[in-house]
């Protein structure tokens, strides 16, 4: 048996290994042993699939830790204990929700852990409903597609408003995306009665994001308008200005004095020769 001293040990030589699955089964392993396999769960030489941690009491400060470490993981596939075995609370099972789907912005949801797709026992029978539920998608989806769903189904009312420093510009990118997802989303299997109410609610969607964003800007939208209207000006008067310097060529130059009519009649008297 190892407890929390032994796992710092077996942590700190675990780097660079291709070590893919770990039992720590039966142990003394606290938040403590936990937190020290951070630096390893946050390296990009992790390749680890299966961590088995069952009959260690790590309670709800070892959820929280494991929460942590897994933050930004992107190897690890089955985290499997014993719930009431572990000393879970909803507090424990909370920061497991929040590894999965972080409501708290788009950035953080779609930074959320989309590659775990078991926590608990293997068939999940003690796990909540809530957290199976992102399990499933983490299975179901890869992860670009996972985390489009978190975040569609945790922000239904999408702000724009972060996105008006780009201006207007930034609105053909919003279009694309929603295609894109409506157009990745027909590519995975659902009910047929799914399907259609997710591309239902899906365009829905982008008509309230496209709305929201032309509402949010109209002074931008007026502003925009007018910089044509001027662009539009001066192109016309450049090319006035083109015109007059071709016409004032062929009559033979320009005049030094604009009064003097009889060298304006020279040149237009050349003109007719032309």
């Amino acid at each position: 048996n190892i407890g929390d001293q032994g796992l710092q040990a077996l942590a700190a030589g675990m780097t660079n290994t291709k070590l893919e699955e770990l039992y720590l089964s039966g142990n003394l392993i606290t938040a403590v042993g936990l937190r020290s396999m951070s630096d390893y769960f946050q390296s990009e030489s992790c390749c680890l699939k299966t961590l088995n941690v069952l009959r260690n009491d790590f309670g709800d400060e070892g959820a929280v830790a494991l929460a942590d470490i897994l933050m930004g993981n992107k190897s690890l596939t089955s985290l499997h204990f014993i719930p009431h075995q572990s000393g879970i609370t909803n507090a424990g099972w909370a920061a497991f929700s929040k590894l999965l789907c972080d409501p708290s912005s788009i950035e953080s949801t779609y930074l959320s852990n989309h590659n775990i797709g078991t926590i608990g026992e293997h068939e999940m029978l003690g796990t909540p409903f809530n957290i199976r539920r992102y399990l499933d998608l983490n299975e179901l989806l890869d992860r670009r597609h996972a985390a489009i769903h978190k975040i569609l189904k945790s922000h239904p009312d999408l702000d724009m408003e972060p996105f008006f420093q780009w201006k207007l510009k930034l609105l053909p990118v919003v279009i694309n995306w929603f295609r894109s997802v409506i157009s990745g989303m027909m590519h995975v299997y659902y009910p047929q009665e799914f399907s259609n109410s997710l591309r239902q609610n899906l365009q829905s969607r982008e008509l309230s994001a496209l709305y929201k964003f032309v509402r949010g800007m109209p002074a931008l939208t007026v502003i925009s308008y007018w910089q044509q209207q001027v662009i539009n000006i001066q192109a016309r008067r450049r090319r006035l200005d083109v015109e007059e310097e071709t016409a004032w060529v062929r009559l033979g130059g320009r005049p030094r004095d604009e009064g003097n009519v009889e060298f304006i009649q020279i040149g237009a008297k050349r003109m007719r020769q032309e």
